[in-house]
């Protein structure tokens, strides 16, 4: 079974793989700087300020926005760990997207001008790349040119490491001996524990409800458990209790936890820091939030404060920035020879200690690709039967492709006596690049989540929760019924929570009309003068409307007299198009740049008080696109805690053919204030 899923996803990722290199060099050789920008694989306008030694053979270079253009950074759709080319403004856009290095004219010392790294950091006043030291000369010549462009590439590295952990998978030999595995090839029956099933006596979280306990306990007595999470019922508290419940049962335990993410496993990082005594606690590769607590557990800021390690790496820092003066070409040669030297050195003490810190950590948090980091893995190489981990434990399962999942099972194979996966099937999938492939699009959309429950139908190592404390009742109510066959619960604290609730707001209780008591409100927007448009500047023609926007504006700005707080507000379109115009109007032209707007994707697990959801599809054709996604859709209505406001055409919804949007929007007739909107009214 092993060799049989291994093959499946081998020529599956080979093909997706292909795509992405394909769609990618496409949109780079035939879009400008200024439409890669505006489609978010571009940042321009920024300029070189330092460049510094990193962890283990890595240089940082950091960037920052051209003041004479933009004092923020403009950053699109790059996010950490994105692989990118940094270029001078002047080089073409013209490329492969494989990472390589262009030769410029002679006027430049013949030297290259392009550098492609890993973002390492990113806010919006500074980018950190980190870079191979085999690029330090390049990237030096960069102090030279006062505008620089970022590209974002396809990530190759992610597909390597895929392709080879499904190639390990496929030469383990019978009968497999990781116990784990057997589970996860279907070759060993799944049978809760009811021998010697212990119920925790204490729970040190004392808001706990009955569904999280369950869940908590189960997998404390089980080696195979999935915590089904719906939005908002607590499935990070859940694994902060259960990670602390392992350590009391066996304070020797050693928890490997993963996500598919930097932002996913930030999040329970956050929360574990004032919890577990810091030295337990250890951050492998890029933190996403640069929070102080992060700082404090990243394997490379510990690691630095090692005092030789320290001093190696600030005489490095010195010498590098002497090269920035140095304008013969020779010594500046000479000089990067002698900072070859010292890098030498300095990685021979850097492993030590990054050994001696990862030994006495208890909890390692990485991504699931971080997990098999040669950080990690070196210590097997000294002990090949060293025990560095007992339990893994997989966040957000459900965003992951499931050969992603297999990364730390493989690199850690014959160590985890017990796993834990965490997510929710409902919401988003993971996101396939194919467009062309049904059976490659099903391989990869399908989670592992989705699979195990398809092996053991029975679903006993499912753990519902089924209390939600985000969203007031009646926006919950059309998600349980249609997405979690109308388990979900909403918590009394949060159940009738209306936007006039919130402090700052200074509405009239006894006027029924105030939009501040009603918790579901939507726009029909039919008719002729609420038709989308193709954006031609955006990629593939990306959809908007204008007349929605128009209806947007309108709500923010009768929210806002109400003093509803800009940061409670968030406006969400599945449309890229729709939200680069939206951010134009809403944070340019009104100066509400509190109030976030982006697609679906960005707004997973977040939340705001107030949701404005705008569909944007309006056409004779009743075509939706985007809008059939379940699971996208859900994520979108699942958001808001007082209020979600829908602008969309219900006509198109009820005639497009699609069972679930006709369910919702005849529900939403029943259920919401539905308002008719006159577009003269809004112009």
């Amino acid at each position: 079974m092993n060799k049989e899923l291994a093959s499946k996803f081998l020529s599956s990722i080979k093909h997706e793989r292909e795509q992405d290199i394909q769609t990618t060099s496409r949109l780079l050789t035939t879009l400008s700087i200024q439409q890669l920008v505006q489609n978010g694989l571009a940042i321009n306008n920024i300029h070189l300020e330092n460049i510094r030694s990193g962890l283990i053979g890595k240089l940082y270079m950091e960037l920052g926005p051209n003041l004479a253009v933009n004092d923020k950074i403009q950053r699109g759709d790059i996010k950490v760990g994105d692989i990118v080319l940094v270029r001078p403004a002047k080089t073409k856009v013209n490329t492969k997207t494989k990472p390589k290095v262009k030769k410029v004219s002679e006027d430049s010392n013949g030297e290259q001008a392009e550098c492609s790294g890993v973002v390492y950091k990113m806010s919006d006043t500074q980018i950190t790349i980190a870079l191979e030291e085999s690029q330090d000369v390049i990237a030096t010549t960069f102090y030279s040119y006062s505008k620089l462009y970022i590209l974002k590439t396809t990530n190759v590295v992610t597909y390597n490491r895929m392709e080879s952990t499904m190639r390990k998978l496929s030469e383990i030999s019978s009968p497999i001996q990781d116990k784990i595995i057997q589970y996860l090839v279907n070759e060993r029956p799944f049978i809760p524990n009811t021998n010697s099933f212990q119920n925790i006596k204490s729970f040190l979280n004392p808001n706990l409800n009955d569904s999280q306990k369950t869940a908590i306990n189960f997998a404390i007595n089980n080696d195979l458990t999935i915590i089904h999470g719906p939005p908002g019922t607590g499935k990070t508290f859940t694994l902060i209790e259960l990670i602390q419940q392992l350590l009391i049962k066996n304070p020797e335990e050693r928890i490997l936890i993963c996500g598919p993410s930097n932002i996913s496993v930030d999040t329970i990082l956050e929360r574990l820091t004032p919890l577990v005594p810091n030295n337990l606690l250890l951050r492998i590769g890029h933190p996403a939030r640069l929070l102080d607590s992060n700082k404090r557990h990243s394997l490379d800021i510990l690691s630095k404060k090692n005092t030789i390690v320290k001093d190696i790496s600030q005489e490095i820092d010195k010498l590098i920035q002497e090269n920035k003066k140095l304008k013969n070409y020779k010594q500046r040669k000479e000089n990067w020879n002698e900072i070859k030297l010292l890098r030498k050195d300095l990685k021979k003490r850097e492993f030590k200690t990054i050994k001696d810190l990862i030994i006495q950590s208890r909890i390692v948090v990485t991504t699931l690709h971080g997990s098999s980091s040669r950080e990690l893995c070196s210590l097997y190489r000294d002990d090949p039967n060293f025990q560095l981990f007992d339990t893994l434990i997989i966040d957000e399962v459900s965003q992951a492709m499931e050969p992603q999942c297999w990364i730390p099972l493989i690199a850690h194979q014959n160590q985890f006596h017990k796993l834990v996966l965490a997510g929710d099937n409902k919401q988003l999938p993971p996101t396939i690049k194919t467009e062309d492939d049904k059976n490659v699009i099903h391989n990869l959309e399908t989670t592992l989540f989705d699979r195990i429950i398809k092996i053991f139908p029975k679903r006993d190592m499912v753990k519902f929760l089924n209390v939600q404390y985000r969203m007031n009742q009646k926006i919950m109510e059309f998600p349980s019924h249609s997405m979690y066959n109308g388990k979900l619960l909403a918590d009394a604290t949060v159940a009738n929570r209306l936007l006039i609730d919130l402090p700052t707001v200074d509405a009239t209780p006894s006027e029924d009309d105030d939009d501040t008591k009603i918790p579901l409100i939507w726009y029909d927007t039919q008719g002729d003068e609420f038709q989308e448009t193709a954006d031609e500047a955006t990629i593939l023609g990306s959809k908007y409307n204008e007349g929605e926007i128009a209806i947007v504006k309108e709500h923010i700005e009768n929210l806002r007299s109400f003093n509803v707080p800009e940061n409670s507000i968030g406006v969400i379109s599945p449309y890229n198009a729709q939200v680069s115009h939206l951010k134009k109007l809403i944070h340019d032209e009104l100066k509400l740049t509190d109030i976030e707007i982006s697609t679906v994707d960005g707004f997973q697990g977040r939340e705001k008080d107030v949701i404005i959801l705008s569909l944007v599809r309006s056409n004779e054709k009743f075509e939706v696109g985007f809008l059939k996604e379940e699971r996208r859709l859900n994520v979108a209505m699942t958001r808001p805690r007082r209020q979600l406001v829908v602008v969309g055409n219900i006509e198109v919804l009820q005639r497009c053919g699609n069972k679930y949007l006709k369910s919702w929007s005849e529900w939403c007739e029943e259920n919401a204030d539905v308002r008719y909107p006159n577009i003269d009214d809004y112009l």
